[in-house]
């Protein structure tokens, strides 16, 4: 059978009798037939050539350099394919024969050439970093970034310089995680990355940028040793790189651009932060107009620089950002649906609909703009894209406009957003499924039409599923939503929703290794046992009096400020039940001595919240008034009543207003019963004539009017308004959590839950629900 050429070419390389020059010139051939070539890149994938490759760069004998350099070279044409053929050269395993190439001493122009290959290689986030960093790999790559030094040959120059900028690109393409950010930075690169900045050779500076962006991303320590650092002429490197900014070259101002949002992000310059506003913010604007890879990038980069700031978002919507990111989302659907092109530039969608996501984020203004830039459709069609990146970001934008009542009630309705978002609760994808289910903790608030229909179709059951979800973030969102379910509701829609999710569920929640998970399940508790003694009653029996009671004196004993308060928050809901309620918290002398304790806490949220449970316990009730002279009695014993006096003189005018309201319910037991404080009689210790009600209290989400709950207490609720401190990024397991707004996707997918809740209500306890 007679050879194709491109067989007989692969068969050359692997014939050890052939002569060097054979072996150049077969693969030669290669290189110039596989360029550019899809199909014959994958034909000579299929004949076996990467095994040759690797054996050849594999060997040891360095006499004649040339062999090598030509199959790197070759084997760099395969990794700037696409992301079958990179895997295809990391499964078997070139990586490491490449790093090997790296030698300092070693030929530099074989070095140049595997430098570009694994430059190439690290582009896909599919393939594993950890190579890099063992044995001594990456002392190697630094040391490559020193062009000054006198290792190098003379005369190759220009192909040191270039070096240093592929290893910089590969620096900046391998800081994943902290661990890699650190290692790289104990490395001694960043004294090297800073003197390629201030080198003035354009592509090198670029390359810099690239690195340290990497490296200050999301890593506070070391933006700030870089933002302190000095330039060799003795400058700040951030009024260095706001000249690039303003650069004529369009990848050198997004670069400068993109290091100086990771900077300010980190809070490490903050007397550029008008440089920020004014010059940064109109650039990344600008370049949304531009093509190729700036405008790829340029979303994204945006994206992460107002999110969290209402001042830069309103300046965005100022700027006409909103339309610009429109028109590219919708054009590019257009393209799709004209040549049936799917997969094409999804990460310029991807990123684009990020950036509408952080824009629309806080300010209702904003989101008002992107219903009126007409592309809520292109949004919802998104949540069904082939491209996991894309469905995750059309989730975002999709959360961040259902923080509106207004669009929950009617423009996401008649949109139709509830089918796709109900079909992505099955993502295989986690990033996808982070951002699903922080809208959903949007979706199943009371203001939300949807809330109904969703519940009709069986969320609980998927509730269920995804708490065993092996991921803290979806359980995070998971308990966040059923909080908001059950946020005001009925007793008979808590009790089927529990009926359907379980206590033990519930136990488990509450005993969850996340504190942040462990936080949403107290507010769960305290919207099940808001308002009614029956429904205060169904807790008590789904969670047992005493396996429910042991848990909230546990948690008392946290430091966590916020478990403390949800914790008390649960007292002073089972406080505003029955006198079986009230006793079962005054037989708990743990949990007294917690609040007692709590009374001095240095937070004075909490320090309110122990008061509420003091007011619920001693509030009057004309049928057991006896019991309530025991409860004050065993409250004076422990020094409540002191500590309550003392608290007279709070700050904090909240605190003191509370304390007038306890006060007076251990005046008026001394004056029926003749017992207590002498102290108490002068002036009534300020305490007002005017009784103050009771209140229960849930966690929910606008701050409803909580006025007139049952026996004359109120419920109180945690807000529902949740704020993620991380930006959205599409595919990433940070992420974040919802309650009304709930960790997703970059944001999600995110990690790191941020809940900034805002109490609704004066005093006691509840879960409710905040959006995410």
């Amino acid at each position: 059978m007679t050879l194709t050429p491109h067989e007989v070419a692969v068969s050359q390389l692997a014939t050890d009798q052939a002569v060097p020059l054979d072996r150049i010139k077969s693969l030669r051939f290669i290189k110039n037939n596989i360029i550019g070539n899809k199909t014959k890149k994958d034909l000579y994938i299929q004949l076996g050539i990467v095994s040759r490759l690797q054996d050849i760069i594999s060997t040891k004998d360095d006499k004649d350099s040339q062999l090598k350099i030509q199959a790197v070279i070759v084997l760099g044409s395969f990794a700037f394919g696409n992301e079958s053929n990179i895997l295809a050269l990391t499964n078997s395993g070139v990586v490491e024969p490449l790093l090997n190439c790296l030698n300092i001493v070693g030929d530099p122009k074989l070095i140049e050439a595997a430098a570009r290959t694994l430059n190439a290689i690290y582009s896909s986030p599919k393939v594993s970093r950890q190579q890099l960093f063992m044995g001594n790999h990456l002392h190697v790559l630094v040391q490559l970034l020193d062009t000054f030094s006198n290792k190098h040959r003379p005369g190759q120059e220009i192909i040191q310089v270039h070096t240093a900028e592929l290893v910089a690109s590969i620096l900046a393409r391998c800081c994943e995680t902290l661990e890699q950010q650190m290692q790289i930075a104990d490395s001694g690169a960043i004294p090297l990355l800073m003197r390629l900045l201030a080198s003035g050779v354009s592509k090198s500076q670029e390359a810099a940028l690239g690195a340290l962006a990497a490296l200050v991303k999301d890593n506070p320590e070391l933006a700030q040793v870089i933002a302190q650092m000095r330039l060799e002429k003795g400058e700040r490197p951030a009024p260095f790189i706001l000249r690039l900014v303003r650069d004529k070259s369009p990848t050198m101002r997004l670069a400068a651009a993109t290091c100086l949002t990771y900077l300010n992000r980190a809070g490490v310059i903050p007397e550029h932060n008008s440089d920020i506003m004014l010059t940064v913010l109109p650039i990344l604007v600008k370049m949304l107009q531009l093509t190729g890879s700036v405008q790829e990038t340029a979303p994204q980069v945006l994206a992460h620089l107002i999110w969290e700031s209402e001042n830069m978002q309103k300046a965005v919507c100022d700027m006409e950002a909103i339309p610009k990111l429109a028109s590219i989302i919708s054009q590019m659907d257009e393209e799709d649906n004209v040549y049936g092109i799917v997969g094409q530039k999804d990460k310029l969608k991807e990123n684009s609909l990020l950036a509408l996501a952080a824009i629309s984020q806080l300010k209702e203004d904003c989101r008002k703009q992107v219903i009126e830039a007409k592309v809520l459709s292109h949004i919802v069609s998104a949540m069904s894209h082939p491209s996991v990146g894309v469905r995750a970001a059309a989730c975002q934008c999709t959360r961040s406009l259902s923080r509106s009542v207004k669009n929950l009630r009617t423009s996401l309705v008649d949109a139709g957003i509830e089918n796709p978002l109900f079909q992505l609760l099955s993502d295989e994808d986690l990033g996808v499924l982070r951002s699903a289910t922080a809208t959903l903790c949007n979706i199943v608030l009371d203001v939300s039409p949807m809330k109904k229909t969703i519940m009709e179709r069986g969320i609980v059951s998927k509730f269920v599923r995804m708490i065993s979800y092996g991921d803290n973030v979806v359980r995070l969102n998971t308990v966040w939503a059923i909080k908001n379910l059950v946020f005001e509701a009925e007793s008979d829609v808590k009790e089927n929703v529990m009926r359907q999710f379980g206590y033990n569920n519930l136990v488990l929640l509450l005993n969850d290794s996340e504190p942040a998970v462990q936080e949403q399940a107290l507010n769960l508790v305290r919207n099940l046992a808001h308002r009614r003694e029956h429904d205060i009653e169904q807790v008590f029996k789904g969670l047992g009096n005493g396996q429910l009671l042991s848990i909230i004196e546990e948690k008392l004993s946290w430091d966590d400020p916020k478990l403390l308060e949800h914790a008390l928050y649960v007292l002073v809901n089972i406080a505003t039940g029955s006198e079986y309620h009230k006793q079962s918290i005054l037989k708990r002398q743990g949990i007294l001595r917690s609040v007692l304790r709590s009374m001095n806490h240095e937070s004075p949220a909490i320090r309110v919240a122990s008061i509420w449970v003091i007011i619920n316990l001693t509030w009057p009730d004309d049928k057991v008034p006896d019991s309530v002279h025991e409860c004050v009695t065993l409250l004076r014993s422990m020094g409540i009543e002191d500590r309550l006096l003392a608290l007279n003189a709070d700050h904090d005018l909240d605190v003191r207003d509370r304390v007038k309201t306890a006060l007076q319910h251990f005046l008026a037991d001394q004056q029926q019963y003749g017992h207590g404080n002498n102290s108490n009689n002068n002036n009534n210790n300020g305490v007002s004539s005017t009784t103050t009600r009771a209140m229960s209290t849930t966690t929910g989400m606008m701050s409803p009017d909580l006025t007139g709950s049952g026996n004359g207490r109120h419920s109180h609720m945690s807000s529902r308004h949740h704020n993620p401190q991380q930006p959205p990024q599409s595919n990433d397991p940070s992420a974040s959590s919802s309650s009304g707004d709930a960790h997703g996707g970059s944001g999600g997918a995110g990690s790191a839950m941020d809940t900034t809740h805002i109490v609704t209500g004066r005093s006691g306890a509840g879960g409710g629900h905040d959006r995410r």
